[in-house]
């Protein structure tokens, strides 16, 4: 099956699994500093904290991601216009929407590193420039920024931890994480790729096109978050930070190597959105999903086997029940990366309004869900209730949409898994 896929495809997709390990190197180094060293509690704030700018980032998107992804796979100038046009649009409503946050958490004892998730979650609403190159299957431009940017942001990391210094200056590396491959981005991409020029009426166009065709994505994406949010936020609300802190954990390292789904989802999807043939682009659809469900497995199974001592070591004992809801959250993992194929076919046959509806339908089914198992069963309830909403999202739920597309997708994906299993 792996054979079937194009040889470019593949080449870009290692590039981006490269960026995504760097990445989240990183990010395991950083935050599990970070969780040691102020414990569950104030953890619990900043994961909370953390989860609202997360949200607050993917409104600001205004569905960029989808629309940029889709622009440039048909059209390469015109995605550069649509990049150049928004940009302004999209940090006015991150700062808008952040304030009242920031004015919520100001007397934190954790406000420092609630900060720097929010000018580390503004620089990653601004990114949209990664979109780019992994659109026109450029990864390795990606790749190669964020290594420099890891090793700046680590080098930082590490000279505070050996001399010392107060865990408040991880405020920095926490910031450069995301600041440095977003500036590398963007003067690169203003030096080699945006040359195109805009009438203040192309970027009214532009402006009012995202605004329009993004609302459906917004949505969508919102709703795709909720589903591990929705569980911290009542975590929070019901059994209190400790627990959200611990949550955030499993959360954070069931998601973790979903990068490696999400390269090959990518890298693929150009080739099924310019694709006409309907026929055809069902069945590559159906391959990609079998590809990721047997990647999935063996994610989950070196998470059973390694997670545990992993979590000991890095985080410590104060987080160590964290480990059976992160291998509960790595199946609902497989399901959403599963469930964002699903979205982008759905947006293949220009379902944009029944994502919108169908994520009113999530969102109150996550929030039900979510109370219930928690109130039960505290941590372990909000693991499952999120696998569940998965499970729902992906299947019953988008079934419904034009005479069961979606269904007959899954059905030859079953039958291409029995055939892959038999030879």
């Amino acid at each position: 099956m792996v054979k079937k896929l194009n040889r470019r495809i593949l080449n870009n997709s290692f590039w981006m699994m490269a960026e995504k390990i760097i990445s989240i190197f990183g990010l395991i180094f950083v935050t599990s500093f970070v969780a040691k060293y102020v414990g569950p509690s104030i953890y619990g704030d900043i994961a909370l904290s953390l989860s609202i700018f997360q949200l607050i980032q993917i409104v600001s998107l205004m569905g960029s991601d989808v629309i940029i992804f889709k622009r440039i796979s048909k059209n390469i100038n015109s995605g550069v216009s649509l990049i150049k046009a928004t940009g302004r649009i999209r940090l006015l409503i991150y700062l808008i929407l952040s304030a009242p946050v920031l004015i919520y958490f100001f007397s934190s004892s954790g406000y420092i590193y609630i900060l720097a998730s929010f000018l580390s979650c503004m620089f990653l609403s601004l990114d949209v420039y990664a979109i780019y190159y992994d659109a026109c299957l450029r990864s390795k431009v990606n790749t190669i920024i964020n290594i420099f940017g890891l090793i700046f942001s680590l080098g930082i990391r590490w000279a505070i931890a050996f001399f010392k210094y107060p865990a408040e200056w991880l405020f920095v590396p926490i910031v450069l994480t995301s600041f440095v491959p977003f500036l590398c981005r963007f003067i690169f991409f203003q030096l080699y790729e945006g040359a195109v020029k805009l009438t203040k009426k192309k970027k009214g166009l532009y402006t009012k096109h995202l605004l329009s065709s993004g609302s459906a994505f917004v949505l969508t994406s919102i709703s795709v978050a909720l589903y591990t949010r929705m569980s911290i936020f009542l975590l929070g609300y019901l059994q209190g930070k400790d627990v959200v802190g611990i949550f955030s954990i499993a959360a954070t390292l069931a998601t973790s190597w979903s990068f490696i789904l999400y390269a090959f989802i990518t890298s693929s999807l150009p080739s099924i959105f310019s694709e006409k043939d309907k026929l055809l682009a069902e069945k590559k659809t159906a391959n990609l999903n079998v590809l990721i469900i047997m990647m999935s497995f063996g994610g989950i199974f070196l998470a059973i086997i390694l997670a545990k001592k992993f979590i000991l070591y890095f985080y410590g004992v104060e987080y160590t029940d964290a480990f059976y809801p992160l291998v509960i959250l790595c199946f609902s993992t497989m399901l959403s990366a599963l469930g964002a194929i699903a979205a982008r076919y759905i947006a293949y046959f220009s379902g944009y309004s029944f994502l919108s509806k169908k994520t009113l339908v999530v969102t109150m089914l996550s929030v039900i869900l979510n109370y219930l198992f928690i109130y039960k069963w505290g941590m372990l309830g909000a693991a499952v209730s999120t696998l569940l909403v998965e499970l729902f999202s992906l299947t019953i739920l988008n079934y419904f949409f034009a005479r069961g597309v979606v269904y007959k997708l899954h059905k030859r994906t079953v039958v291409y898994g029995i055939k892959f299993k038999f030879k």
